[in-house]
């Protein structure tokens, strides 16, 4: 098999010819991005706070809302009955009046951020956030959301563990397991100090480690706030990220402190879950049939039949 490029340099390997790939694609979009990028930069007049305002809260605030109003509505109106057939805990309902509590302590919890990022703002200007005209290249852009999520697993999975002792569960997170089948807008369903310990700070770490630029940073805080709403929906629907690790840590209390699940592995707080239907589940799906139908659960099928 021949992997030389068009130079005639031959890369040896399969990799390379991806990683080339990926950055002649990357160089040839670079320019239609980098001119976007720039009338951004240029609206913002490159002012730092205007772009850490802008793109620091108000993307991910956006995000959000996007992604928990569809999941919102399914659960609300029980429409389209295809998406309720993907329900994790689908013998599990919830009311409208408390969907609607739920939004109210997000919109809290969002608003709580506002004072938090002016904070964060003042120590990012003491290390070298680039706030650049220039997007950064590919590879770089890479590095640094790869390094945000595993910043962000060891952020979280030690609060998290940090707000299950018995002196802070009680005061701080027990209000977040009010929700053990959850939805996508209990995300933020948590107590003011839960929201900044171990959501606003893990996912913030990040980008400020690693110096990163401020259209990368605004780039993660969306992936990840809409990561978090789709993981808390309660839905496994087929091309996204399933939700059965954090579903089942809401279930259990006792498993799956993490983010990925690593150092659930590495410290031994998912022993339940390997062994649980739940963990069968935990892959992403290309197909409409549900999960529960690919991996039936007896125990779970014969409750349903109660329920009804």
């Amino acid at each position: 098999m021949d992997f030389s490029d068009i130079n005639g340099t031959n890369h040896g390997s399969a990799v390379d010819q991806v990683a080339d790939h990926l950055q002649d694609v990357w160089a040839a979009s670079g320019t239609f991005w980098n001119r976007h990028w720039a009338v951004i930069h240029d609206a913002c007049h490159g002012d730092h706070f205007i772009l850490a305002a802008t793109l620091g809260f108000l993307l991910p605030f956006f995000a959000f809302w996007i992604v928990s109003l569809p999941f919102m509505c399914v659960d609300a109106f029980g429409f389209p009955a295809w998406v309720i057939k993907h329900k994790v805990q689908p013998n599990e309902k919830v009311t409208i009046p408390r969907i609607l509590d739920a939004a109210r302590v997000a919109l809290i919890n969002l608003l709580t951020s506002i004072p938090f990022l002016l904070i964060w703002h003042q120590l990012e200007l003491l290390l070298p956030l680039d706030y650049g005209r220039t997007l950064p290249t590919m590879q770089r852009a890479l590095v640094d959301l790869v390094a945000c999520v595993l910043i962000q697993e060891i952020g979280f999975y030690y609060t998290h563990r940090l707000l299950h002792h018995p002196l802070l569960y009680k005061h701080i997170h027990k209000k977040h397991h009010e929700w053990t089948a959850p939805i996508s807008i209990s995300a933020l369903y948590t107590h003011p100090i839960e929201h900044i310990l171990s959501t606003l700070i893990p996912a913030s770490l990040g980008p400020l480690v690693m110096g990163s630029h401020i259209a990368v940073k605004a780039l993660w805080y969306t992936i990840s706030m809409s990561t978090t709403c789709i993981v808390h929906s309660g839905y496994h629907l087929p091309f996204l990220p399933p939700p059965e690790l954090h579903d089942f840590h809401h279930l259990k209390f006792t498993n799956n402190f993490g983010v990925l699940g690593i150092l659930d592995y590495l410290h031994g707080t998912n022993k339940l879950f390997v062994q649980s239907k739940y963990y069968q589940r935990f892959r992403v799906t290309f197909s409409l049939t549900p999960v529960l139908t690919m991996y039936p659960d007896d125990e779970l099928m014969e409750e349903i039949k109660k329920s009804k």
